[in-house]
């Protein structure tokens, strides 16, 4: 009887490991889905940081690589974008550094005033058509 018992407990003591085995596979896959899920969701509140940096900075990224801030500084207690510590961050980076902040846009050229006329360009003017000289 006792390799009876001796080759039950063998038994259970391998299936116990495969299932040990198992549970370790199932364990690391859930771990690494979790892994996948988490960066997913820090590039999500990344994504949401840098529309709001945008809105003020030339290049939203500076808030991270210039500000020297963290993904977590700027986030509540419960995981969410803080906009006050958003906002918060980026004026400490425009009052040091004013000059990261974005630009006016320009009004580049509004069409006024006298344009110089190219040799090469033949197309007709109102003043052409009007002395009869057309192309």
């Amino acid at each position: 009887m006792d390799n009876e018992n001796t080759a039950g407990q063998l038994g259970s003591e391998d299936a116990s490991g495969e299932v040990g085995a198992a549970d370790k596979r199932a364990l690391e896959e859930a771990h690494s889905r979790l892994e996948v899920a988490q960066k997913r969701i820090d590039a999500m509140l990344l994504r949401e940081i840098n529309h709001h940096a945008s809105k003020r900075l030339e290049v939203a990224s500076d808030l991270f690589d210039l500000g020297k801030h963290e993904l977590s500084d700027l986030l509540t207690d419960d995981g969410d974008v803080s906009a006050e510590k958003v906002t918060a961050a980026i004026d400490g980076l425009l009052s040091e550094r004013p000059n990261l902040g974005n630009r006016p846009m320009s009004w580049g050229d509004v069409g006024a005033g006298a344009r110089n006329s190219d040799a090469e360009n033949n197309t007709p003017d109102w003043s052409a058509a009007l002395r009869g000289r057309h192309a």
